[in-house]
C-alpha cells in the first residue's frame, strides 16, 4: 500500500461552540485563523471528524464544535499554540462513519504565528493511503516526511557562535516535521556503494511546543517552501546513511542541517536503499541564522523518503 501525505488546515475558533459558518470583523491588531475542515482530491471529499483543539498565546481559545464545513476566527496578533485533542477520526463524505487510516505526522502541540491583518493557514500533515493530488483543506499527494525531536545543546565555545535568537531554546526538547508532496528520485552508481539521489518539491517545515516568535518569524518561515536535496547510500551491510540533509534560503544566510545516523533501510532487488518509513533514534542538526545559530540531537523519529 503506498502512503500519501495528507494536509488538513486546523485553524482557530472562538471559545465556545460554533455551528456554522460566518463573516467575523477583524479588528486592529488581530489576524484572521481560517479552518477548511472539508476538501476534495482527486474526486474524494474528506472531514475531520471528532477533533477538539486547545490555543493558548496572546488569547487562550478551546474549540469544541467542528460540526461545520469551515469556520473562522480573529485572534489578536502574536505567537500560539494549538494541540489536537479528542477522539478524532478522518471520513470520506460519501461513506460517513467509516473512518479512512491516517497517520499525523505534524508536532502536536504546533507552534505558529499571526500577524497583524494577516489571515493565516495552520495545516496537520496526515499520511492517509490513497491515490490523489494536493488540494487545499485536507490536500493528499505522493510525497515523503522526515519528523522527530531536536533536544537544543549548550554552545561550546569557541567553536559555536552566540545562539541569538536561539537562546530560551537550549536545554529544550522541540518537535519538529518536515514534509513534501512530490520528489525526483535518481539512481546513482558510480565508483562506490549504490545511492538513491532525491529532489524535492518545496516543503512545509513545522515546529512543536512552546517555540519563540522570533525562531518562528525568522528561521522557521524563511525555510518554507525551500526545497531538499540529499542522498541515501546503501553500505552493503542491510543499512543506509544519509550523508546530510540541507534546507536552507542562500539568500538571507537561514540553513538547517540535518544528519542521521546509520539507518535500517536495506536495499531493493538491484541492491539500491528502499525508499520506504524507516525509523531512527539518534542525529544531529545544526541551525544558522543571521540572529544566531545553534546545534541539536536529533532522535526518536521516522524518515520517509520519497
Amino acid at each position: 500500500m503506498k502512503w500519501f501525505v495528507g494536509a488538513l488546515a486546523l485553524l482557530a475558533l472562538a471559545c465556545g461552540e460554533v455551528s456554522g459558518p460566518s463573516t467575523p470583523v477583524v479588528r486592529d491588531g488581530e489576524g484572521l485563523l481560517e479552518l477548511p475542515l472539508v476538501s476534495t482530491s482527486a474526486g474524494r471529499s474528506y472531514k475531520l471528524v471528532g477533533a477538539t483543539f486547545a490555543i493558548t498565546g496572546p488569547q487562550n481559545v478551546t474549540i469544541t464544535d467542528t460540526s461545520a464545513d469551515s469556520v473562522s476566527q480573529p485572534l489578536m496578533a502574536g505567537t500560539y499554540s494549538i494541540q489536537m485533542n479528542g477522539d478524532w477520526h478522518v471520513e470520506r463524505t460519501d461513506a460517513p462513519g467509516v473512518t479512512v487510516p491516517v497517520t499525523l505526522v505534524s508536532p502536536n502541540p504546533m507552534t505558529f504565528t499571526l500577524g497583524e491583518g494577516e489571515a493565516r493557514p495552520v495545516r496537520f500533515l496526515f499520511k492517509v493511503p490513497e491515490d490523489g493530488t494536493a488540494n487545499v483543506g485536507i490536500g493528499v499527494d505522493s510525497g515523503g516526511w522526515i519528523s522527530g525531536t531536536l533536544k537544543f545543546e549548550p554552545p561550546s565555545p569557541p567553536r559555536d557562535g552566540p545562539v541569538g535568537i536561539f537562546a530560551d531554546l537550549i536545554g529544550k526538547s522541540v518537535p519538529f516535521v518536515i514534509s513534501y508532496e512530490s520528489a525526483t528520485v535518481t539512481r546513482i552508481q558510480e565508483n562506490g556503494p549504490k545511492q538513491a539521489r532525491i529532489q524535492t518539491s518545496p516543503v512545509t517545515f513545522q515546529l512543536g511546543g512552546a517555540v519563540p516568535a522570533k525562531v518562528m518569524q525568522q528561521f522557521v518561515a524563511a525555510l518554507q517552501g525551500r526545497t531538499l536535496d540529499f542522498v541515501v547510500t546503501a553500505s552493503g551491510w542491510g543499512y543506509s546513511y544519509v550523508v546530510n540533509m540541507p534546507l536552507e534560503n542562500t539568500e538571507i544566510g537561514v540553513r538547517l542541517d540535518l544528519r542521521l545516523q546509520m539507518l535500517t533501510v536495506g536495499a531493493d532487488a538491484d541492491g539500491y536503499p528502499l525508499l520506504v518509513p524507516t525509523p531512527f533514534q539518534l542525529g544531529e542538526a545544526q541551525l544558522v541564522s543571521s540572529g544566531g545559530a545553534a546545534r541539536a540531537s536529533l532522535y526518536e523519529g521516522t524518515f520517509a523518503p520519497r
